[in-house]
């Protein structure tokens, strides 16, 4: 979850009439929040993440400093679902993916479809580059502005 998507949760219930939420994400994550109806009006932010499972064999996470991170994330597309609908990889069950990660792409080039009321839209490319990964599974439900790929 972006910063500014957290704030922007706590701003909008810090303005409504609502004195508890809970949300969770399918990655694990969770969020609640509660008014203290007190004096002190403030919003109280409270995170769970459920643990994931650990083999003997896991190797800790090597996290690069901020500087690497915005210097990846700057050289990165984001190519997000312009609809609500269910992402298709693939023309048809038998066929070909329209891309795998490695793949080079063309703006316009197609990448996926989705159906949406029973019609199948084709997703273009907006940029030019390689599919550094792909966000959504085929099949999967995905939501409007849901990101789909990763170009670099």
């Amino acid at each position: 979850m972006e910063y500014s998507e957290f704030k922007k949760i706590i701003k909008d219930m810090e303005e409504s009439n609502l004195t508890e939420m809970s949300i969770e994400y399918p990655d694990g994550t969770k969020i609640k929040l509660k008014k203290d109806n007190s004096e002190n009006k403030n919003v109280i932010p409270m995170f769970q993440n459920i643990p994931m499972a650990v083999s003997a064999n896991t190797k800790p996470a090597v996290v690069p400093d901020n500087k690497e991170l915005i210097k990846v994330e700057e050289n990165v597309k984001i190519v997000k679902s312009p609809m609500v609908g269910t992402f298709y990889d693939k023309p048809e069950p038998t066929a070909k993916k329209y891309v795998e990660v490695g793949n080079t792409v063309k703006k316009g080039d197609i990448l996926c479809v989705i159906e949406a009321m029973k019609l199948m839209n084709e997703i273009e490319s907006e940029y030019d580059g390689e599919i550094a990964e792909i966000l959504v599974k085929d099949g999967e439900v995905v939501d409007y502005g849901k990101p789909l790929f990763k170009i670099i």
